[in-house]
């Protein structure tokens, strides 16, 4: 799970940008909007590994899609976008984001356990 989800998060994200209708000006509006694009793209992916719909439906037969793993096996994951002015972090699980600044270490994430 952990290599698929390697392989393909970043291609669920970039599906997931093209797809994404242009934003307001304001900070809000950009924080809401990578809000929304990560976590359609972790649940993507999700969905992909478990063999279902992003609703969690069974896929139907005709599909062509098996589930990458059973139910009981699962991954962690964090996303970091680095911009010029910005670092946008996303992350699943109990893996986290640490910034070093320094000597000091900065959470950029807060674990999902």
């Amino acid at each position: 799970v952990a290599n698929y989800c390697r392989d393909r998060i970043h291609e669920a994200l970039v599906e997931e940008l093209r797809s994404f209708d242009d934003v307001g000006p304001d900070e809000n509006s950009w924080k809401k909007c990578w809000e929304k694009i990560l976590t359609s793209c972790f649940l993507k992916v999700d969905a992909e590994v478990a063999g279902t719909t992003v609703n969690e439906e069974p896929l139907p037969p005709d599909s062509g899609k098996e589930p990458i793993a059973p139910e009981t096996v699962g991954s962690t994951a964090v996303v970091a976008i680095l911009s010029f002015n910005q670092i946008i972090v996303a992350n699943c699980g109990d893996s986290r984001a640490v910034l070093c600044r320094g000597k000091e270490a900065i959470p950029l994430s807060v674990d999902h356990k």
